[in-house]
């Protein structure tokens, strides 16, 4: 009876030991997966996060010299509403084109006059919504709509620069600016008078069916035609 219970005892200290060796490397295993994961949760809502930020993006607009075209100041997305702003605008060559003027939609009921800077380069925008129309989550809101004048043949970009925006909370609203193009292009003069000259039928004279070339052409046609039939006739035969 005491050497089956040493054997007992023997046997339940050798299965004690495999178990004690591996439990400590699963739980270092497990410590090191939680802490994997938490580096990547915490990562994945930074990109979130950053893949999140409103952005504030003017359109793109083609115009001639001389020309205007409008450009709209558009807020993506609102995601806790938007209670104000106030922004500045840039042509990056004001060679190409200008800045005319800018008007605020109607649901903004307390505007600043555009005050736009020497030579139409530059505006600043300044408005709020004190009817608190837009809400949370609201998106495509346009902000303002800007006028813009071209002066010479050429590309340039509308720049933004969100000073401040605010949402209903009263907090500042991180927003991303992303820059319109303007392109202005040359117009041609002179392509109509170019037109009309490439149409042979606007300037050259043509002949009536019964005047005199008109006959004469006719003429020489049934004439071939005739002396071709009878050339072969004439072979047929001698070949016969």
């Amino acid at each position: 009876m005491t050497k089956r219970t040493e054997t007992r005892s023997e046997s339940a200290e050798t299965t004690l030991c495999p178990t004690e060796t591996t439990f400590r490397p699963t739980a270092t295993t497990l410590a090191v997966a939680l802490a994997a994961l938490a580096l990547l949760g915490a990562g994945a809502g930074l990109a979130t996060a950053q893949a999140d930020d409103p952005v504030i993006s003017a359109t793109d607009a083609e115009l001639s010299p001389s020309g205007t075209a409008t450009v709209d100041v558009v807020l993506e997305t609102a995601p806790n509403g938007l209670a104000g702003y106030n922004i500045d605008l840039t042509v990056g060559d004001p060679d190409v084109a200008r800045i005319e003027s800018a008007s605020y939609p109607d649901r903004f009921d307390l505007t600043t006059d555009p005050a736009i800077g020497d030579e139409g380069r530059s505006v600043t925008l300044e408005a709020a919504d004190m009817g608190s129309t837009i809400d949370a989550g609201a998106s495509d809101v346009t902000l303002a709509t800007v006028e813009v004048v071209g002066d010479a043949s050429g590309e340039a970009e509308l720049t933004i620069e969100p000073r401040q925006v605010d949402t209903n909370d009263g907090d500042r609203l991180q927003a991303t600016a992303q820059a319109g193009a303007l392109t202005v292009t040359e117009e041609s003069s002179a392509s109509a008078s170019d037109a009309e000259s490439a149409d042979p039928t606007s300037t050259a004279p043509t002949d009536e069916p019964g005047g005199s070339s008109g006959g004469l052409a006719l003429g020489l046609v049934v004439l071939f035609g005739t002396v071709a039939v009878l050339t072969a006739l004439v072979v047929a035969r001698r070949r016969s």
